[in-house]
């Protein structure tokens, strides 16, 4: 484990999120893709033409709008994130994790629907992007 986590404040307390493998897998098995899911989360989506086009700018750049994302998609991942970051920070701090209840922690929310989606999102993004800069793979 070589990431920081990340955390979210909720009701002013904090959660650790952490968005890995086990995560996307839980993702994938509930959503059928990655990409489906992301869909849902994501708060903004290209303008299109009748005939299914992405509309440019004049730099070539497609022009966005905002859209509501998919609670399910947002609930689900906060659930997962947040279950994940638990887990992680209670390993490190080598304790017993504390059980993340759905209905809880989506009944603690009180940032608005978009700032959370694009939380979770940057998160979910993250894990595509951050790698050790040490990688162990090849050492032997």
């Amino acid at each position: 484990m070589f990431d920081e986590l990340n955390y979210i404040e909720l009701s002013g307390k904090r959660y650790p999120i952490k968005c890995d493998l086990l995560v996307l897998e839980k993702i994938q098995d509930a959503y059928g893709s990655i990409g489906k899911f992301e869909e849902g989360l994501i708060t903004w989506e290209p303008e299109v033409d009748d005939e299914g086009n992405t509309q440019k700018d004049a730099d070539g750049k497609p022009i966005l709008h905002g859209k509501f994302p998919s609670v399910k998609a947002v609930n689900d991942a906060l659930v997962w994130m947040a279950s994940e970051g638990e887990a992680i920070a209670a390993d490190q701090e080598k304790r017993k994790p504390r059980a993340i209840i759905r209905a809880e922690i989506v009944r603690e929310v009180d940032v608005p629907l978009i700032d959370l989606a694009n939380k979770l999102h940057d998160e979910f993004y993250r894990c595509f992007n951050l790698k050790n800069a040490v990688a162990t793979q090849n050492q032997t």
